[in-house]
């Protein structure tokens, strides 16, 4: 009888043990199935951190961020119709824009539309209402046709007309239709005259000729004068006080 007892005791404490592994089994397979999920949200929660009207790693996404990119980091655009080149007109032209010191860049008109648009935002990606976008951006016009954008790195109106001269060779397939220079937008006739401009080194040269001459006693001169005028002007407003006293 107390063989029999312990026989039923070592089957209850192995049928225990089984239990105890399988229940194990079944909570370490809940944490796996409730950890993992938990894992790979905090993955997507780091990911999409940004909020984006199209998914942040799309094409579409990317292109607008460069176009931004472009715009910000260059304060010389010139923007050109480009009309159906042979792929060695458009590595001939590439090459000679890069020797002038540009780079040509082949642009999507709705996506660039879009930036422009929603430039004023900080992320001109993220939704945002119709009402708060600028539909009447000033270089949203030029925007009819196949075009492209010819960035520099400086603005130097000798760069235009540089440019100016190139594109003649290409006649109706890339020509101007406008620009942004700094934060101002150009048409074709104010570029026209912007690149006839000094460059900057001489303008430079230009500020210093002025300072040179108006140094020393051409200087002293200029001071003279100005306090000279302001003695007489003081002197006829007495003069005009006493006389309406008496």
């Amino acid at each position: 009888m107390f063989f029999v007892s312990r026989s039923l005791d070592a089957s209850q404490f192995i049928r225990s043990q089984i239990q105890h592994v399988c229940l194990r089994g079944s909570i370490w397979a809940g944490l796996r199935h409730y950890s993992a999920p938990a894992a790979i949200k905090t993955a997507k929660t780091s990911e999409s951190s940004r909020y984006t009207l199209k998914p942040a790693d799309s094409r579409k996404t990317f292109l607008i961020d460069s176009y931004k990119q472009l715009m910000e980091t260059n304060p010389l655009v010139l923007f050109v119709h480009y009309n159906n080149l042979m792929k060695n007109e458009d590595h001939f032209f590439r090459s000679q824009i890069k020797k002038a010191g540009g780079t040509l860049t082949v642009l999507r008109n709705n996506l660039f539309s879009v930036y422009l648009k929603n430039s004023a935002h900080p992320d001109p990606c993220a939704p945002i209402r119709r009402r708060d976008q600028n539909a009447n951006h000033p270089l949203l016009p030029l925007f009819k046709g196949p075009t492209a954008a010819i960035t520099f790195r400086e603005t130097n109106p000798q760069d235009v007309a540089s440019i100016t001269k190139l594109l003649e060779k290409a006649q109706d397939k890339l020509f101007l239709v406008g620009a942004k220079v700094e934060a101002d937008v150009y048409d074709i006739g104010q570029l026209a005259h912007f690149q006839t401009l000094p460059s900057k080194t001489g303008l430079q040269a230009q500020l210093l000729g002025l300072l040179h001459v108006l140094s020393g006693a051409g200087l002293v001169r200029t001071l003279e004068a100005s306090s000279q005028t302001l003695y007489l002007t003081l002197k006829s407003h007495q003069d005009n006080q006493t006389g309406g006293e008496s």
